[in-house]
């Protein structure tokens, strides 16, 4: 039997290299590329690669994919720019006042340009997929071959950045190009893959003449994993995934929970909770408060990941700020572990609070979600949380939006 996009040729643009994945961007894109040859399509993949990526792991890779990478260097990402091609970098933003996005810029650059239109004569792809709605300065050389091009987007940039740095007069300015470059971008695609429902309704707005939304394409097999053990027991054992602490919404959500959310609930009910923060590079300065009821655990992954979450019992996940679709509060879901989050970060998704989670915003009503769960109330909220998350985040629905958007 064929699969749905056999015959398909599908030239992939993105960033960087997404093996091995290492947190929740890389692993969507990684699922990405592994979906599109599962379904049957031919992938070509042009990437961004760093002074000290590990090229020969790259071509390794590709080829236990069954892909071919076109591996192209970063030219004004790197930060040992000498100061000649620093002044270079400054005066080529100034000649389209939407490269003062610095991310877009990166794709202005005439190697990328070259690898693109190589690969459009000699591949001669169905679509170009591009990875990030900063890739626009690509586009046009797509548009002209009439070539349809789809978009991923992992969040909603100009949102997201302020959320990310702050709400100030010179991000504010910052924020200008990173909106006008979104727009483009909607513009030039054929079809817009949106991460939540949410940011779909911010493109529909724009006229995008076809969106979607695509989640986190690693969910899916989060939903199959073994249900969460309820137990009768105390203290409970509470966790938070974050990926990295260089990240300003992870950090943000890790002050909340060491400084705030562990002790009011040790004040409340000692030694009822123990909180475990998952993730790399916790900052030096968060060290004394990783004592009493808060263990770091630092980053795990794979096997080691799911031993650990086995003797796990709850989720807890302030969200305070950033855009698109946080995992560390979907995949706690899709788990079917119970959950205390912000509302917020839901963007759209049909979990409602008091069923499928529990939502919180100050410390107060977060230690009064966790100290209500009991075994019961536990049950429940896992069940539903599961049953959600199966039917929004199946792989027959994930694969069914990729299809659609590349086969037409």
């Amino acid at each position: 039997m064929p699969k749905p996009l056999s015959g398909k040729k599908v030239l992939v643009v993105t960033p960087s290299f997404p093996f091995p994945a290492t947190g929740a961007e890389q692993a969507d894109r990684a699922t990405g590329i592994e979906q599109m040859k599962r379904l049957g399509a031919e992938v070509v993949v042009i990437a961004k690669v760093s002074s000290h990526a590990n090229t020969d792991f790259i071509q390794s890779k590709a080829q236990e994919l069954g892909i071919r990478v076109v591996m192209v260097p970063y030219r004004f990402s790197e930060r040992s720019l000498s100061r000649t091609e620093q002044l270079k970098k400054v005066l080529g933003k100034l000649k389209h006042p939407l490269y003062l996005d610095g991310a877009a810029y990166e794709y202005s650059e005439p190697r990328i340009q070259e690898a693109l239109r190589q690969e459009l004569d000699a591949f001669t792809p169905d679509v170009v997929w591009f990875e990030y709605t900063y890739l626009w300065p690509l586009y046009s050389q797509v548009r002209k071959r009439n070539i349809p091009v789809i978009t991923r987007s992992i969040n909603y940039e100009p949102e997201h950045f302020l959320e990310e740095d702050g709400r100030t007069f010179l991000n504010y300015l910052k924020f200008v190009p990173k909106y006008f470059g979104e727009r483009r971008t909607v513009h030039m695609s054929d079809v817009m893959l949106a991460i939540t429902p949410k940011e779909e309704e911010v493109y529909r707005r724009m006229g995008a003449k076809k969106v979607m939304t695509l989640p986190l394409r690693g969910l899916p097999k989060f939903t199959e994993t073994a249900d969460p053990l309820i137990r009768d027991r105390t203290p409970l054992h509470a966790f938070f995934m974050g990926s990295t602490y260089n990240v300003a919404h992870n950090k943000a959500a890790l002050e909340y929970i060491v400084r705030y959310i562990a002790p009011l609930v040790e004040k409340e009910r000692p030694s009822s909770f123990v909180f475990h923060i998952l993730g790399k590079k916790a900052p030096s300065e968060f060290e004394k408060y990783f004592v009493g009821n808060v263990v770091y655990e630092g980053p795990k992954y794979n096997e080691d990941l799911e031993t650990f979450l086995s003797n796990m019992d709850v989720a807890v996940v302030p969200s305070l700020m950033g855009a698109g679709q946080q995992q560390k509060v979907f995949e706690p879901l899709s788990r079917g572990f119970p959950t205390v989050t912000s509302e917020r970060p839901i963007a759209g998704y049909p979990f409602r609070p008091d069923h499928e989670y529990i939502a919180a915003w100050t410390p107060e009503e977060f230690a009064a979600g966790l100290l209500s769960l009991d075994e019961s109330r536990r049950s429940a909220l896992s069940g539903a949380a599961r049953a959600a998350a199966r039917t929004v985040f199946s792989q027959e629905m994930v694969d069914a939006i990729v299809i659609e958007a590349i086969a037409g």
